[in-house]
C-alpha cells in the first residue's frame, strides 16, 4: 500500500467532508460501478423471477445487497490507490470471500448500517477471529463515522429514485393514467408491469450502491489516517524526497564533525535515583494528574453476608434472561420457517389477495367525467325510459348521457371493465372492446359515435334512437337473465 499513490489528500476530515469526497470519487468511476452491480443483480433477478415469482426475486436482490457490494469495494480499493482497474477481476473477488463472514452479513448483520465501514476489515485486511473483533473495536473507539446517517440518506435516495423513475415512466405512457387508479390497480397489475416496476427498483439500488459502498470505505480510510498518522507519514516521505540530496551532504558533514571530536567525554553523569524520586513526587501532586473514582458493585459473597445469601436470586434472573433469549431466537426461527413456507406455497404475498368491493361501486364513482352530465342524486330510476323521453323532447345530449350511464355501469358490473374518471371516449371504447362480446361492441360503437357528434360536433345524431334503445335494453336484459339462471 503506497500512500504516495493515494488519489486524495490523507488529512483528518469530518464525517460530512468524507461524504463530500465520496461523491467526487464516485463521479469518476460511476459508470463502471453501476455496470458491475447490474451485471450481478439482473441475471439473479431474471433467474429467480422465472423460477418462482417476480416479487420474491426483488426481495432476494434486496437481501443479497451485502454480497453485491463486495466487488464494488474491491474496485474502489484499487481506484483510491491508482492501481490497475478491471471489472472482471473485481467480480472474481467474490470467490475470495469467507463463507462465515457472508452468512453473518446476510443474517445477523443484514440491517447493520456499519457493514460498508467494516467490510474492508474482512475483505482487504483478511482478518478473522479475535483479531477481527479487536480491529473493529479499535476502529469504533472514540469515533463517530456517522454510518447510520449515511445509510438513511442512501435508503431515502433509493426511494426518491424509485418513485421518480416510476412517475417519469408513467408520464411518458401515451395514455391517460390516473395516479389514484394506478394505486388501486397495483394488486391486479399485469405481469409485465410487475417486472418493469421491479427492474426500476434494481436500477435505483444500482445507482445508489456505489455511494453507500464508497462512503463506508472512505470513512474506514480516514479512521486509519487518524490511527496510523498517514498524513504525517506522507509529509515526511515528501520531505525526504525533496531533501534527499541535502540530507546526504548534511549527514556527511555531521559524520566528519563527530569523528574530529576528542574521545574524552565531559558529559555530566545522570543520577537515576534522583530523577525517579522527582517523577514520583510529581505524580503525587494533586493537581498534576486528574483522577476519578468510580463505584463498582461487589457481587461476590463476603463473610458478613453469609446469613443473607442472595446468589440464588442472581442465578434465577440469569436463567430467566437466558431462557428468554433462547425463546426469542426460537420465535424468530419459526417466523422465518413460516415465511419461507408461505412464499413457496402462495408464490408471493399478494398472489391470493382479492380486490376490495370497490369493483362494484356506484355509477358516480366510475363514470368518466366527460359523460357525467348530471349528478348522481338526480339520476332517474329508469334510465332507458328517461333517455327516450329526453330524446323526444329534443334533449339529445342528455338522452345520450342517460344511455351512457346505463351501459357503462352495466359493462363494469357484468364484464369487469375497468374505467376511471379521466378516460376519454376512445380509451373507454378500447377498454370495453377488450371485455365485451362482439355484439355489444357494435352497440357501444354506435353509442359513442352519436355522443361524439352531439357533444363535440354539436350536431343532431344520425341514428335510429328507438332501435338503439331497444338493442341496449335487449343486451342488458340477456345478461341479467343469464345471471339469474346461473
Amino acid at each position: 500500500m503506497e500512500l504516495n499513490h493515494l488519489s486524495f489528500n490523507p488529512r483528518k476530515r469530518s464525517a460530512y467532508e468524507t461524504f463530500d469526497l465520496t461523491v467526487l470519487l464516485v463521479k469518476q468511476h460511476f459508470v463502471a460501478l453501476v455496470a458491475m452491480y447490474l451485471i450481478m443483480a439482473v441475471p439473479v433477478f431474471l433467474m429467480i423471477g422465472l423460477l418462482f415469482n417476480w416479487g420474491i426475486s426483488a426481495f432476494v436482490i434486496w437481501w443479497l445487497k451485502p454480497l453485491f457490494e463486495r466487488p464494488l469495494l474491491d474496485y474502489m480499493s484499487k481506484a483510491v490507490f491508482n492501481q490497475p482497474l478491471s471489472i472482471s477481476h473485481s467480480l472474481r473477488s467474490v470467490k475470495q470471500l469467507k463463507m462465515t463472514d457472508m452468512v453473518a452479513h446476510l443474517t445477523i448483520y443484514r440491517l447493520s448500517p456499519n457493514r460498508a465501514f467494516l467490510a474492508p476489515v474482512e475483505q482487504l485486511e483478511r482478518l478473522s477471529g479475535e483479531r477481527k473483533t479487536k480491529r473493529k473495536q479499535v476502529l469504533f473507539a472514540s469515533t463517530k463515522p456517522k454510518q447510520t446517517l449515511w445509510m438513511l440518506f442512501c435508503v431515502h435516495f433509493e426511494y426518491i429514485l424509485l418513485m421518480g423513475i416510476s412517475a417519469l415512466t408513467i408520464a411518458l405512457i401515451p395514455q391517460s393514467f390516473s395516479a389514484e387508479e394506478a394505486m388501486y390497480q397495483i394488486f391486479e397489475s399485469p405481469e409485465w408491469l410487475e417486472i418493469a416496476f421491479n427492474l426500476i427498483y434494481i436500477i435505483s439500488i444500482s445507482l445508489v450502491a456505489p455511494l453507500f459502498v464508497s462512503g463506508g470505505f472512505l470513512a474506514y480510510l480516514h479512521r486509519r489516517v487518524e490511527l496510523e498518522g498517514w498524513d504525517i507519514e506522507l509529509a515526511f516521505k515528501n520531505i525526504r524526497t525533496r531533501l534527499a540530496g541535502l540530507l546526504s551532504a548534511v549527514g556527511l558533514f555531521m559524520l566528519t564533525m563527530f569523528t574530529l571530536q576528542p574521545s574524552t567525554s565531559y558529559a555530566e553523569q545522570i543520577d537515576k535515583q534522583a530523577i525517579k524520586e522527582q517523577v514520583t513526587a510529581l505524580y503525587n501532586e494533586p493537581n498534576v494528574i486528574e483522577t476519578e473514582t468510580t463505584w463498582v458493585p461487589n457481587l461476590e459473597p463476603t463473610e458478613s453476608s453469609s446469613h443473607s445469601d442472595w446468589s440464588w436470586l442472581i442465578d434465577l434472573f440469569t436463567a430467566i434472561g437466558n431462557g428468554f433469549g433462547v425463546l426469542v431466537w426460537l420465535l424468530v426461527g419459526l417466523l422465518l420457517v413460516w415465511l419461507v413456507y408461505y412464499l413457496i406455497k402462495k408464490r408471493g404475498f399478494f398472489a391470493n389477495l382479492s380486490l376490495p368491493e370497490r369493483t362494484k361501486v356506484t355509477e358516480e364513482s366510475v363514470i368518466p367525467t366527460l359523460f357525467a352530465e348530471i349528478k348522481s342524486k338526480d339520476l332517474p330510476a329508469d334510465l332507458i325510459a328517461a333517455a327516450q323521453q329526453c330524446f323526444e323532447q329534443g334533449e339529445h345530449r342528455l338522452a345520450l348521457a342517460y344511455l351512457l350511464h346505463h351501459t357503462l355501469s352495466w359493462a363494469q358490473q357484468h364484464h369487469q371493465v375497468r374505467l376511471h374518471r379521466s378516460m376519454t371516449e376512445r380509451e373507454c371504447k378500447r377498454a370495453i372492446d377488450a371485455k365485451v362480446p362482439n355484439q355489444g361492441q357494435a352497440i357501444f360503437a354506435r353509442l359513442f359515435s352519436a355522443w361524439v357528434a352531439v357533444a363535440w360536433g354539436h350536431k343532431t345524431p344520425d341514428i335510429n334512437f328507438v332501435e338503439l334503445t331497444a338493442q341496449i335494453t335487449a343486451m342488458t336484459a340477456n345478461t341479467q337473465e343469464q345471471a339469474h339462471e346461473a
